[in-house]
Parts: structure tokens; C-alpha cells; sequence
């Protein structure tokens, strides 16, 4: 596996207008979880690393739990045109082979009449960390940009420095967190998607359809392939009844017509009740 890092697109670099760092220092013992730290000035973000416990697996469950002030949100790991996602990096550790972030359910947010997709007020994102079995308590250092945004945006870096325990109870919170990811679609009845795939100018078009209920309004529908460089437009979205569609262009730095696999787009349903998880599309 691979560090999950989402970088942000052209249009979310130029957002950029200012930085802030603060650290975090976890305790030794599971029971300890962290200092709350505010960032000076407007108080946008306070944070708290939660230790967490070691898995079964040998991996090492923690996360970070995020508060904003009022009308302050951050982002998904997609956060739709103009948005930062979050991004997650382990400073050098041979014990830790690799992290990556879990996300839970998000909701829509429009700026600008523009559907962003993040969370407003407080939100957990659990970190799970590869490591070998059998390792006592664990040092982390590590950090966690993320981007904020009210009526101007700046991104901010979370610097994590601490220990991981080698025991520990399962915090409540990080199992709520990892309980609200958006639902596999086979569990929620939902698919397959069927998708349609064309050349453009600069890139390619690609046009999802796929039956499913009501999420509850505000809706859309986000799509994701695993190429960072393809800069993806803000998906058309409609539903008529139980039928939504999304159409959005794709475009790689070459700005051509590129070759993609049905199998490799991550579909997204995104409402204010629920979210469902779609891997893959059929033809159309």
C-alpha cells in the first residue's frame, strides 16, 4: 500500500493566501489523547490527536479530530473545483510502511452557486498506520495540511508529534468516524453505473448514469480517477426520479485525449442524509 496523498488541483493551489502551522503532542498511554491547540489570530481550527490502539492486523488506528469556528469548513478527499484536500505525510519511520487517511460521510456545500464537498463545524479523520506486528509504543512525526475556507480560504498545516501505543481501548469517536464512510454500493443496493466515454479536444468527457434513492438534498454525484495529474471539472448533475446523471471533462497536463479504464473511476453519491460508494462503470 501506499501513503494516501490527495493533492490539490490548479484552481485550489490558486485559492492560496496565507499558512499556519501548530503541533500536536500525543501521550504515551492510550488513555491520553492530545493537547487542544487553537491557532492564533481568528481561532479558524482548533485540533486534537487522538492516539488510538493497535489493530489485529498489526496496523496502528489513530486520527485527528478537527473543530471549526462558525461558517469555517474543510474539505474531502475530493473536494469538488476550488477546494484543498487533505493530505497526510509521515515524516521518515522504517517501522511505518505506509498511512493512509479514511474519510467520513460528507456533505455538499455550495460557494459561489459551486457544489464543494467537505464538513462544516467538527470532523474525525481516522489515520491507519501500516506497521509490522509485535511493536511496542511507536514515536510519530507527521503532518496533516488541509484546507479552510470562510469567505477567503488559506490552507493549514497540522505538524503531529507524538507516541503510539501499543495497546489501548478503541476510542468511540474514531469507530463513529470509520462507521460513517460512505456506503459500499453492494450494500446499499446500488448499481452497477453505467458510463459513456468520449474524446474532447483537450481530454476526455465522461458521462455517469446509475439508479439509486433519495439521498437527501442538497445531492451530487463526484468522480475520481487515480491519476493526480488529470484535472477534472465539476460534474453536471441532475435526477429524475430515481435516475441521477453526472457529465464532467477530464484533462491531463498534455491537454489530449487519453486512454482510461471503466474500472479505475470511483463514483461518489453525495447527500445530506447519506453517501454511497460506487467502484467502477459499465458501458453505456
Amino acid at each position: 500500500m501506499m501513503n494516501e496523498t490527495i493533492p490539490s488541483n490548479a484552481a485550489a493551489r490558486a485559492l492560496t493566501l496565507g499558512a499556519f502551522a501548530f503541533c500536536m503532542a500525543c501521550g504515551i498511554t492510550g488513555a491520553a489523547s492530545g493537547q487542544t491547540v487553537a491557532l492564533n489570530g481568528d481561532d479558524v481550527v482548533t485540533a486534537r490527536f487522538l492516539s488510538g490502539w493497535r489493530m489485529e492486523n498489526g496496523h496502528h488506528m489513530a486520527a485527528v479530530e478537527i473543530s471549526l469556528a462558525q461558517g469555517w469548513k474543510t474539505y474531502w478527499r475530493s473536494p469538488g473545483d476550488g477546494g484543498l484536500a487533505p493530505e497526510f505525510r509521515i515524516e521518515r519511520n522504517a517501522q511505518i510502511a505506509a498511512a493512509w487517511m479514511h474519510f467520513p460521510r460528507p456533505e455538499v456545500i455550495f460557494t459561489a452557486g459551486t457544489p464543494n464537498i467537505g464538513y462544516h463545524d467538527h470532523v474525525v479523520f481516522p489515520i491507519e498506520l501500516a506497521m509490522p506486528r509485535g511493536l511496542g509504543p511507536m514515536p510519530l512525526s507527521a503532518e496533516l495540511s488541509i484546507g479552510v475556507c470562510d469567505e477567503i480560504c488559506m490552507p493549514i498545516s497540522l505538524e503531529l508529534e507524538g507516541i503510539l501505543p501499543d495497546s489501548g481501548a478503541r476510542d468511540p469517536m474514531i469507530l463513529q468516524a470509520l462507521a460513517d464512510q460512505p456506503t459500499p454500493a453492494a450494500e446499499a443496493g446500488v448499481g452497477p453505473a453505467r458510463c459513456a466515454i468520449r474524446p474532447i479536444s483537450d481530454g476526455l468527457q465522461v458521462s455517469v448514469e446509475v439508479t439509486a434513492p433519495d439521498l437527501g438534498s442538497p445531492e451530487t454525484m463526484m468522480l475520481e480517477l487515480p491519476l493526480p495529474d488529470v484535472w477534472m471539472s465539476p460534474p453536471t448533475f441532475q435526477r429524475n426520479g430515481g435516475q441521477i446523471t453526472a457529465t464532467a471533462d477530464l484533462v491531463p497536463p498534455q491537454g489530449l485525449p487519453f486512454s482510461m479504464e471503466r474500472s479505475d473511476l470511483r463514483i461518489t453519491l453525495v447527500g445530506s442524509h447519506r453517501a454511497i460508494e460506487i467502484e467502477g462503470c459499465v458501458a453505456r
